[in-house]
């Protein structure tokens, strides 16, 4: 059977659905792309097993046969073709691809080789798919990465009848973002961040289509279908650690506080938590930095209120510059006391974003 796709449109949904398949496994099923012929299109699928991914492509195809390949031999074949136009013809054994004057042959496997996957026929309900991405883009950053932190490597997703939260924390730093959106859920549930990163980069424009299953949360999105396996465990009560009283406030350029970290971070000691130094009194920030290169500093001017005239603290420059990195305009950063007591840095433009960074230990 030959089937006649473009090259443009087969490259980018294989890229979606190739980096969920793993390149090794133990299991040698997870490393292969199943491909359905079904009247109309083709189907892409695989997973490893957090996430199982489906995409449904437009094509010229009459009868319905199922096959599997290797995925990342697959991929790497589909990105060097030459030509605008791929012709795949499916014999009994092997797959000829064909685009302007390249042909090759892969070695064809039984589709009953690849996990047997299958993806919900009904949805509780949707949102904007750019509110969706929005909250997990806004607070992924802070979950953890190490796999002995358990929970803290997911990011919570806190469904309402009329909302959803999505919140992340590491320990040492926290973020969360509202949408004022139902879904068609009221659920607590904690994805795995790195399935939150696949998801992210599927994520367009539009509607997406949610579906709560047993120990599974079900997507569906333009022309992909995914299902995400979700965390055992509690989630931290976080918002106990939020802190409320602030006795130092500044607020300025979330874009020039980031500029600033970042450039006096590169004397930083990075084998002492990447540490900037922060002092501030009567409207100027300090920030400063010392290494075995050398030292450095800056300073801003900011609107500063508060009871107290001034405060010094220290933080690891990447965990600040993160916590700025969702906002676009003026930020607020709320100091609750010196040493370790959490800081707070919030949104001018929008009340919907909320980061906390825990000090660096000064004594």
């Amino acid at each position: 059977m030959i089937v006649r796709v473009a090259k443009k449109s087969l490259a980018d949904t294989l890229a979606h659905v190739e980096r969920v398949i793993p390149s090794r496994s133990s299991n040698p099923g997870l490393s292969l792309l199943r491909l359905d012929l079904k009247p109309g299109a083709i189907e892409l699928s695989g997973s490893n097993m957090d996430i199982d991914i489906r995409a449904r492509m437009p094509a010229d195809v009459e009868a319905g046969t199922s096959h599997a390949v290797m995925a990342h031999v697959f991929g790497m074949v589909v990105r060097s073709l030459p030509a605008d136009d791929v012709e795949l013809d499916f014999g009994d054994n092997e797959l000829q691809i064909t685009s302007g004057t390249y042909t090759t042959k892969l070695q064809l496997v039984s589709a009953a080789s690849a996990p047997v996957l299958s993806f919900a026929d009904s949805h509780d309900g949707s949102m904007t798919a750019e509110g969706f991405t929005h909250a997990l883009s806004a607070a992924r950053y802070a979950a953890a990465v190490a796999d002995f932190q358990a929970v803290f490597r997911g990011v919570k997703l806190e469904f309402g009848a009329d909302s959803l939260r999505a919140v992340a924390t590491d320990g040492f730093r926290l973020a969360y973002y509202n949408v004022d959106q139902g879904a068609g859920i009221s659920a607590d549930m904690i994805v795995p961040a790195r399935s939150v990163d696949e998801l992210v980069r599927i994520l367009g424009e539009g509607e997406v289509k949610l579906h709560l299953g047993e120990g599974q949360l079900s997507v569906e999105h333009d022309v992909y279908s995914l299902n995400l396996k979700l965390m055992d465990g509690a989630f931290p009560d976080y918002e106990r650690v939020i802190p409320t009283n602030f006795p130092v406030a500044i607020t300025l350029s979330s874009t020039r506080l980031a500029e600033a970290v970042g450039r006096v971070s590169l004397m930083a000691d990075k084998t002492a938590n990447n540490r900037i130094d922060l002092f501030i009194k009567d409207g100027t920030a300090t920030i400063t930095a010392e290494g075995s290169f050398g030292r450095s500093q800056e300073e801003l001017q900011v609107e500063q209120d508060g009871t107290d005239s001034e405060i010094a603290l220290a933080y690891n420059a990447r965990f600040l510059v993160d916590a700025l990195g969702p906002v676009t305009g003026d930020v607020r950063l709320q100091f609750s006391g010196a040493s370790s007591a959490p800081s707070v840095v919030r949104d001018i433009a929008d009340d919907n974003y909320l980061a906390m960074v825990v000090p660096l230990r000064t004594g």
